[in-house]
């Protein structure tokens, strides 16, 4: 499988965040690290961030059983 790697803007539009709000998720410790490209260049890999939010809709899902009608 060929790694891709998105720039900072793909992530913010791939997850409807502002770039702060990307940053607030980057100090948290479940969220994908940063691959350095080289000099200030800098992405992430999709398949992390892909990964990442599968676990996140998990999360909800699994929040939401508890709240059933």
């Amino acid at each position: 499988m060929a790694m891709r790697v998105l720039k900072i803007r793909d992530v913010c539009e791939k997850l409807a965040v502002s770039r702060t709000a990307l940053w607030r998720l980057c100090k948290r410790s479940d969220f994908p690290l940063q691959v350095q490209l080289g000099g200030r260049l800098s992405g992430f890999l999709e398949h992390e961030i892909d990964e990442w939010l599968e676990v996140q809709a998990a999360a909800r899902v699994k929040g939401m059983a508890g709240h059933g009608s």
